[in-house]
């Protein structure tokens, strides 16, 4: 607790003039000292929580007042630390100005530093306390799960306040979103630019959430996941295209998304007003005419390396069954192609050999994993990430690891992607009837699911074998690892986040299993959760960080 004690010594200076020189020689110096009074403030902790719209109290011990309490004033200040949303956001707001704090928390959810004033009118001094005041509701913190209710989105939210669990169910059950139907994915990028720079701002902080679905695409808001009008996708396109992403991602602040139309481009370093660019999803022919090509529903790149001026953005033409990718971000500039699409991906411009690329396999899946592989020479003390891609060929699954870096490297006369892992899969037990599929952000595991069973496959040779792991109930509709953003979270980061349904109404469940050993069997889950519908995707809603 930082105790912040303003004490201001007033000197009361008597001079008496006897009368004549003497006098003034006589005088030793009349001056009187007095000491101020102490107060000490205890009661108040370093840092509170607080329901919104729900009572709170604060009880204040003050040691060394006045016996005459009329000559103090009090003032409890609350000081805005996050982004305003609109004019309704004061940048900091006077909640009481009486002696304890007893009174309805009618702020905006979000953090806020508590100030608490005691003045003392007579002797014009003030003492004061700060605290960390985090206004919370049911929907600030905890696990959001997007699931599938007979074909239509319902979704969901677990969450721990003020020590107890909500279940939140159906939270747009009252919506007057237009997108309810065949729900495929719930995304979160990043809402702010952390200090640090681990972290750069890739959407309107208001609404950061962007839920795809067969119909369409919606952001929603930050605090309790409302829709408005303005949140459809038609919004952020350049033509009012109402697009259908089946998967968004960003690398820095250069946003990629593709839809059954194509790949789409955003640079978000020009703010909320960033629009969504022309189809990217094309190869040059011969006579540099374009040949638009069919692109597999995920975008490869390095997504945890926010100091990126090219990045090199990776796709699977599923038409020529080749790896593509796009040079993004400042790629235009810097070599004057401002007109570039996809290119394909060769063994002559990338670094390392742990593989060839293929040419005609087709498309199984791809993750991007979030492992730190490589520092980055472009930007040292931050790193390339390994994008995972699995192919099929003749039966047998066949798995690549690539890092993807800055094509600003490969103008430096340095690879802008390198190979780094391969595997044959032929030797894990049901691979090729698997559904779901993930990759450790911490090492060489990647775990994937068949029915209820779940197995562990170490990548540390080229042709691996798997280990179950554990069973449950039911089938797995979700497999996954997230990557929390907020350094506190960063160990859970390493969870093994599992969606199951055992059929019947709320017959969804979620479990959360630690996966950092990579020897050790997994057996027991740490978090346990159930009551929701078919899972279809699952993340974690973390609080906005303290300035």
């Amino acid at each position: 607790m930082k105790q912040i004690l303003y004490r201001i010594k007033s000197l009361f200076l008597l001079v008496a003039i006897a009368g004549g020189i003497s006098a003034c020689a006589d005088d030793k110096g009349n001056y009187n000292y007095h000491d101020i009074p102490e107060v000490k403030i205890e009661g108040i902790g370093s840092s509170i929580q607080a329901l919104a719209y729900q009572n709170l109290s604060i009880p204040v011990q003050l040691d060394g007042l006045e016996a005459d309490e009329d000559r103090y004033e009090y003032e409890w200040l609350a000081i805005r630390q996050f982004e305003a949303e609109d004019a309704n956001d004061s940048a900091s707001e006077v909640l009481a100005t009486t002696k304890e704090f007893n009174d309805i928390i009618s702020l905006r959810p979000g953090p806020y530093k508590l100030i608490y004033t005691v003045k003392d009118k007579h002797l014009n001094v003030f003492y004061q306390q700060q605290a960390n005041l985090s206004v919370v509701t049911t929907t600030s913190e905890g696990w959001v799960l997007l699931c599938s209710e007979n074909g239509n989105v319902r979704l969901d939210m677990i969450s721990t306040v003020l020590g107890e669990e909500v279940h939140s169910k159906d939270m747009l059950a009252d919506s007057d979103m237009p997108f309810k139907k065949g729900p495929l994915a719930l995304i979160a990028l990043s809402p702010e630019n952390t200090e640090d720079m681990s972290s750069v701002q890739q959407v309107d902080p208001t609404s950061p959430f962007y839920l795809l679905t067969e119909e369409g695409t919606t952001r929603l808001h930050k605090d309790a996941f409302e829709w408005k009008e303005e949140y459809l996708m038609k919004y952020e396109m350049g033509d009012m295209n109402d697009a259908k992403p089946m998967h968004i991602t960003s690398a820095g602040y250069y946003r990629m998304m593709v839809t059954p139309e194509g790949v789409f481009s955003s640079n978000y370093s020009m703010g909320a007003g960033a629009l969504w660019e022309s189809r990217l999803n094309y190869l040059r022919n011969d006579d540099n005419t374009k040949e638009y090509i069919q692109i597999a529903p995920y975008v490869g790149c390095n997504i945890t390396n926010p100091m990126q001026f090219a990045p090199v953005f990776m796709f699977y033409d599923l038409d020529h069954k080749q790896f593509v990718y796009h040079p993004g971000g400042m790629y235009g500039g810097l070599t004057g192609d401002q007109t570039v699409g996809c290119l394909s991906m060769n063994d002559d411009e990338a670094g390392g050999n742990a593989f060839s690329f293929p040419m005609g396999y087709n498309y199984v899946y791809m993750e991007n994993s979030g492992r730190n592989y490589s520092e980055s020479a472009m930007m040292p003390g931050f790193f390339n990430n390994i994008t995972f891609t699995i192919l099929e060929n003749n039966g047998i699954y066949h798995l690549y690891g690539i890092t993807l870096d800055d094509y600003y490297m490969a103008l430096m006369g340095m690879p802008a992607y390198t190979k780094t892992h391969y595997a044959n899969l032929s030797n894990c037990t049901d691979i090729t009837q698997a559904e779901h599929f993930a990759f450790s952000p911490l090492n060489d595991q990647m775990f994937y699911a068949v029915d209820g069973k779940v197995y562990r496959v170490n990548l540390d040779t080229s042709t691996p074998s798997s280990e179950f792991q554990f069973e449950v109930p039911g089938e797995i509709t979700c497999l996954k690892f997230y990557l929390y953003r907020n350094a506190e979270n960063a160990r859970r980061s390493y969870d093994l986040i599992v969606g199951s349904d055992k059929g019947g109404t709320d017959g969804g469940e979620l479990r959360v299993y630690e996966a950092v050993d990579n020897l050790a069997q997994i057996t027991d889950y740490k978090e346990y959760h159930s009551g929701f519908g078919r899972i279809v995707d699952i993340i974690y809603k973390e609080p906005l960080t303290q300035e």
